[in-house]
């Protein structure tokens, strides 16, 4: 019986591992490639050298714009527009700020702001202590 038994094909060992026969493992792969090829490229480069004296004198020719700060002018009621009111806030406007006020809020100009109403005509009106806004 024992030369009854056939010996199986042996498995062909020349195809590919299983993880690089789907998207994913090849794309895991392509991955890994381009991670290792960037660092080694990067490697490079930052090694490549250039002194470092050299490139801050090459930003010492470029100017650089800076925020300027204005002088400090002292905001009156007549300088807000009111952008929008809804829902007890407003948005107002100055020349150079957008501002939101609630009740108990304190703005320059205004006072503590005691009350923010919307109107049924889409405006509002912004109730401070020391003055009131409203939307024309």
């Amino acid at each position: 019986m024992a030369e009854d038994v056939k010996e199986e094909p042996t498995a062909n060992r020349t195809r590919w591992p299983v993880p690089l026969t789907s998207a994913a493992g090849l794309s895991a792969l392509a991955g890994a490639i381009l991670v290792l090829v960037g660092g080694f490229t990067w490697a490079v480069v930052d090694k490549g050298g250039s002194e470092p004296g050299r490139a801050v004198a090459a930003q010492d020719d470029i100017p650089v714009p800076m925020p300027v700060a204005g002088k400090a002018t002292v905001v009156q009621a007549s300088d807000y527009s009111v952008v929008s009111v809804f829902e007890g806030e407003a948005f107002l406007a100055t020349a150079n700020d957008l501002v939101r006020v609630v009740v108990g809020v304190q703005r320059p100009g205004l006072g503590t702001i005691t009350s923010v109403t919307s109107l049924d005509d889409g405006g509002g009106l912004i109730v401070g202590t020391e003055a009131s806004l409203r939307t024309q």
